[in-house]
């Protein structure tokens, strides 16, 4: 049994890969693509567990008759630093069933993906020094959700739910661990590209909805703070895209566990750009007019030279995005500066690129 006095961020390792398999890649960059993967630039893990019961009475009795155990839900959420290694959503997807460049969100829909974290000695100075002192393992988990933020202060984060039902603990040797005494690399490499930050993003790569002010009907925001369209130019603080699935599962007679967790189509996505204003939104919403038209959204991470590079991520977001909201606050006593947020919607239009890929 594990002996920890407490568990921290340094003695705890996750890898993530292809559903079945059991042996782990040790060192970047990742030869055989089927293998489980280490997942660097990990910030946080969280497992859930819900334990679903379904009551049945009987006539004559107050009491319970019987408190029936239904399939148990898994739900993993994790969240990275986006920094050149794989991402969370293609790590999980990365089945050898998937085709090279195919990046959809239907594309990847059907991928399932095993997790296994491991929890090391609490004197270790990195994971995968030594065996773990205890180990679980998720195993057939689809992706639920998943979500891209670029702040203004901080890193680039990328966010992934896998969500399941087999999720098992092994402590203590013999057992069936995936993670021993190999070393999975943590502590000893650094980022490929560096971390993301604010000045990572290609402005002229990307496209920027026409509806900010200072965005140009080609997409592109005046980087000299001009007056483009007559308007200020806007200052872009916070970019947030994200896509939940939805997972709906089909069982079947003479299996309790469910066969397949569907994605519920359609899909929305989401995007929201949180912008310090000069003057205001400039958004008119009049009852009796087209007030809105479809936007290209790309967000384009791929960095320029001038900003030491970038992590290589391409969002390509499609044509059909639409407004749903926007709202103007601040700017109050308080000594606050006026804000402005756009939110954009579209559905099932979500690509994603990124040059290490596991499946390219």
């Amino acid at each position: 049994m594990a002996n920890n006095k407490r568990v921290f961020w340094a003695v705890q390792g996750v890898v993530i890969g292809e559903m079945g398999e059991a042996t782990v890649n040790t060192t970047w960059p990742y030869a055989d693509k089927t293998k489980l993967n280490p997942v660097h630039g990990l910030q946080s893990v969280g497992i859930t567990t819900t334990f679903n019961l379904e009551q049945v009475f009987e006539m004559g009795q107050l009491s319970l008759y019987e408190n029936l155990e239904e399939v148990p839900d898994v739900e993993v959420t994790l969240e990275k630093v986006i920094d050149g290694y794989p991402l969370l959503y293609h790590l999980a997807t990365s089945n050898p069933s998937v085709s090279a460049g195919t990046d959809t969100l239907v594309g990847r829909s059907n991928e399932r993906c095993d997790l296994r974290m491991g929890v090391y000695s609490d004197t270790a100075s990195k994971a995968g020094s030594v065996a773990p002192q205890s180990e679980v393992y998720c195993s057939g988990m689809y992706v639920s959700s998943i979500s891209y933020t670029i702040p203004v202060d901080g890193n680039a984060t990328e966010s992934c739910t896998l969500v399941g039902n087999h999720k098992q603990w092994y402590t203590g040797a013999p057992g069936p661990h995936a993670l021993g005494t190999n070393d999975l690399g943590f502590g000893s490499e650094s980022s490929p590209s560096g971390v993301t930050r604010r000045q990572h993003i290609n402005m002229t790569a990307s496209k920027l909805p026409t509806d900010i002010p200072g965005v140009g009907s080609d997409g592109q925001m005046d980087s000299q703070g001009g007056d483009i369209q007559n308007l200020p130019h806007s200052h872009i603080q916070t970019l947030t895209v994200s896509a939940d699935l939805g997972r709906e599962a089909i069982s079947e007679l003479g299996h309790k566990d469910p066969y397949c967790r569907y994605v519920s189509w359609p899909v929305e996505v989401t995007c929201e750009f949180e912008i310090v204003t000069g003057s205001g939104d400039y958004v008119d919403a009049l009852p009796n007019a087209t007030n809105l038209s479809d936007q290209i959204i790309r967000i384009n991470l791929s960095g320029v030279a001038s900003a030491g590079g970038g992590a290589g991520l391409v969002l390509d977001l499609g044509s059909k995005n639409k407004l749903t909201s926007v709202s103007y606050s601040g700017a109050d006593t308080g000594g606050g500066n006026a804000t402005t947020s756009f939110s954009y919607s579209t559905f099932n239009d979500l690509t994603i690129f990124h040059v290490r890929n596991p499946t390219n």
